[in-house]
């Protein structure tokens, strides 16, 4: 989605399940190769489902906006629905920590 034309965009991802979702974060980073000749974008999808208790965070390469956008990493694991979960980007070395109780 273009922050200047917002009507025009296009779905990334979709997912076909009627299980709640929570302690969502969305992050994007952005970063250049060593020698600065390319630009890489990529966007970092992290929550949690019910019933089947998982935290799930998925990285997809989102630089080029013409080409399919490819998943780079996706994780899965245990997180009960009733505990509180966070993930978020140390903007420092672009790490992902993800807390929970």
């Amino acid at each position: 989605m273009s922050d200047k034309n917002p009507d025009d965009f296009k779905f990334l991802t979709k997912w076909k399940n009627k299980l709640d979702l929570g302690d969502a974060s969305i992050n994007v980073i952005r970063h250049a190769n060593r020698d600065k000749t390319q630009q890489y974008k990529e966007l970092i999808i992290s929550y949690k489902t019910i019933y089947i208790n998982t935290f799930n965070v998925t990285v997809m390469d989102i630089s080029d906006i013409n080409s399919e956008q490819t998943t780079l990493f996706r994780h899965e694991s245990f997180q009960l629905w009733e505990s509180e979960a966070r993930g978020f980007m140390l903007s420092r070395n672009n790490d992902f920590i993800i807390l929970n109780k």
